[in-house]
């Protein structure tokens, strides 16, 4: 649900094509790419090529939505995900077919229970922020892993017809008991019209499963089940207009009843206080994650179709007078509270995204940083030169925690 102001729309849903994440070693300032056109397939004796999805007429045939619910299916999509000098795609056959689209799905579960204990130097395990359990392999894929970004939150709404449950937003945990957005997630013309927000569901992955499961090597890793909060307030920023085309102070608070115990799949992101590196005066690459919508399954859905599984981009930092710059030609001007990112070909956050976060993983601190929040965009997601436009967390630190009482 991006915001639409005429050819701009505001962000409120996913990726189109995502490359993986920096590896979080003192050393590294950045991506490390992998580059190579050969790749290797499951179950499959020769190599494939490294290719875009679009350029493969065998991915479009077992990449329907619906077959993720299957365990199997979804690890092969993970399995098959590769990087070709820089660009993010799957490792497509030389066949026209996949010859076993699928991996073993007899193999035992195990499901991580156990509350995540840091290392000591990080203080408190509740009061530790930005941190995940393991370290991302550096490869291209725009599928998250299992227990990558465990502070992600899915914002569910009820529609005013139907009463059905759906999927529109997105968030992040930023305590135990509150949830950050964009505030046109919450307010507005377009929130009045779809219908309330019913949840906001913490622990999910695949809204296929619960719990969720990936096949790693010889077992399934399992996560524990999905939580449902109801909203018990919201809080927009004061200043927001929903009736501004500009979008400036897009943000918004959700409190709910305090989640349990941190583990490997739950835990809150860093705000980003003046200690951390949030990224913007470095320049770096940012990271977004959700269910928004996504080449991967638009062959089958269509280009309004959201994921059903997490999934991930890396962004280029945009700087403020560039950013300026394109947003003119759209009768629109960045305020001090905005900043961008993105720009690059097939690579955006998109419909269905609003309201999910924008990192930066800070190496010093070993953690990971909320720099933005998914506001709005064009609306032809992922155009060359036209980047995403998020709110600047940092510019509302103050008013973050003055509501939260943090």
């Amino acid at each position: 649900m991006r915001f639409a102001v005429s050819n701009l729309v505001t962000l409120a849903t996913v990726v189109t094509l995502s490359t993986q994440l920096p590896q979080p070693v003192p050393e590294q300032t950045g991506p490390v790419w992998d580059i190579t056109t050969q790749c290797s397939i499951p179950n499959e004796s020769k190599n494939g090529t490294c290719t875009l999805p679009i350029d493969c007429p065998a991915y479009a045939t077992i990449n329907n939505p619906e077959d993720v619910s299957s365990v199997g299916r979804l690890s092969f999509l993970k399995k098959i995900q590769c990087s070709s000098a820089g660009t993010d795609g799957i490792c497509c056959p030389r066949s026209k077919r996949y010859q076993t689209p699928t991996l073993n799905e007899t193999l035992p579960k195990r499901v991580r229970h156990k509350t995540t204990r840091v290392h000591s130097r990080f203080g408190n395990d509740d009061d530790v922020c930005g941190y995940q359990s393991f370290v991302p392999k550096i490869r291209g894929g725009e599928i998250a892993n299992i227990d990558e970004f465990p502070w992600m939150a899915m914002l569910l709404y009820e529609l005013k017809d139907s009463k059905k449950i759906v999927h529109g937003c997105g968030g992040a945990l930023i305590s135990k008991n509150f949830v950050i957005t964009a505030a046109h997630c919450v307010t507005g013309k377009d929130y009045d019209n779809k219908g309330p927000l019913k949840y906001v569901r913490l622990r999910e992955y695949n809204v296929y499963d619960d719990p969720d499961c990936v096949i790693e090597h010889n077992f399934q890793d399992c996560s524990e089940e999905k939580i449902d909060s109801e909203p018990v307030r919201i809080i927009t920023h004061p200043e927001y207009d929903p009736n501004f085309r500009h979008k400036y102070h897009d943000i918004a608070l959700i409190e709910i009843n305090q989640v349990p115990s941190y583990t490997d799949f739950l835990r809150h992101i860093c705000l980003p206080e003046a200690k951390l590196d949030n990224g913007v005066a470095s320049g770096k690459k940012f990271s977004v994650s959700g269910w928004g919508r996504t080449d991967i399954f638009r062959q089958q859905l269509g280009n309004n179709a959201l994921s059903p599984i997490k999934l991930k981009v890396v962004l280029p930092y945009v700087e403020p007078e560039q950013c300026r710059r394109v947003f003119r030609a759209q009768q629109l001007e960045i305020g001090p509270g905005q900043l961008c990112a993105g720009g690059e070909k097939a690579k955006d956050t998109c419909g269905g995204d609003s309201g999910s976060p924008l990192m930066f993983y800070d190496v010093k601190a070993g953690a990971w940083v909320l720099t933005g929040i998914v506001s709005l965009g064009v609306r032809d997601c992922g155009t060359e030169g036209i980047p995403g436009v998020y709110t600047n967390v940092r510019q509302y630190l103050d008013w973050i925690k003055a509501t939260a009482q943090m």
